[in-house]
């Protein structure tokens, strides 16, 4: 009897132990860009919240705010330790807060690229004679030579906001390359902050186009909230370079290692989207087209 007592002691010893020291470590942050409703993306991202915690030890927090430049201001105050951002805005945080990319989701095809959208109301399709998706640099001429053409000045259109890739800088880009200005052929041009609103408001027919990330659309698309008559997709950007976990280039060298090896165990009804079946390590290196993609943006400032 009392070498049972004397085992169940122990084992509350160490639990306490355990609790006590997991307590008193601070709790790690994690970041979020509010690519859809702030909201949403806690629920998505709590999962893989709880599945990191457990692998490494300690317990994270997780944080968004009401624009993607909350979320960088946020790391380069110290207040958010890693975060997923899309990758023009990791390359923000990577200038801003010396953010490192350390991991990037994998798909069921094995890639790790995904694709902005332009998209339209189905009448606006119909009269820019646009009955199947274009793509790349050449569709977008052929919607240029619309826009410069008789629809000058007749359509409206949001950007999300412009700290996106895909809502903003991968299709302001690719629009300079085919000759289009926004603000000339656009009767107006505006800013709504997430992908899901914007695909809200050409769905109301609110506006006319909008930018907006794939993912999104389809996921919307999925749970019922649009169709693809409802919301046309005009236009399919090149592939872009997929959405990065970064970290803090000051945070600890233990954690980050940590940080690494959990997210490469993450199973694929954790990943946080529907789109994902896992995430692999990566690099800076690997995000030299956008930093290219910014150096024009910043031309426009």
């Amino acid at each position: 009897m009392k070498k049972l007592l004397s085992i169940v002691t122990v084992l509350v010893l160490l639990t306490f132990s355990f609790n006590f020291v997991f307590a008193k470590e601070k709790c790690l942050v994690m970041g979020l860009i509010p690519a859809e409703d702030p909201k949403a993306m806690i629920e998505k991202y709590t999962p893989l919240k709880n599945f990191l915690e457990k692998e490494i030890g300690r317990c994270i927090e997780l944080f968004t705010a009401t624009d993607y430049t909350g979320v960088i201001e946020a790391m380069r105050a110290k207040k958010v330790d890693f975060a997923w951002f899309g990758p023009f805005s990791y390359v923000l945080a990577h200038e801003r807060a010396g953010a490192e990319a350390f991991a990037v989701g994998v798909d069921k095809n094995g890639k790790t690229t995904y694709h902005s959208y332009l998209i339209a109301t189905p009448e606006v399709a119909q009269k820019l004679g646009i009955t199947k998706t274009l793509e790349g640099l050449d569709g977008l001429k052929y919607i240029s030579e619309k826009l410069n053409g008789e629809f000058r000045r007749k359509f409206t259109f949001t950007f999300t906001e412009t700290a996106s890739t895909s809502g903003y800088a991968v299709p302001r880009y690719y629009m300079h390359l085919a000759g289009i200005t926004p603000e000339k052929v656009f009767r107006k041009v505006g800013y709504v902050g997430t992908h899901d609103a914007a695909i809200l408001t050409v769905k109301n027919k609110i506006i006319d186009m909008a930018s907006v990330y794939d993912e999104v659309y389809h996921d919307m698309l999925d749970k019922g909230r649009i169709t693809s008559d409802s919301v046309v997709i005009i236009w399919k950007s090149p592939e872009i370079v997929g959405e990065p976990f970064a970290y803090r280039g000051d945070l600890d060298e233990q954690t980050k290692r940590l940080l690494r090896n959990a997210i490469t165990k993450v199973p694929s009804h954790l990943t946080g989207s529907p789109r994902l079946r896992g995430y692999k390590l990566t690099s800076d290196s690997e995000y030299k087209t956008i930093k290219e993609i910014k150096r024009f943006i910043d031309t426009l400032k």
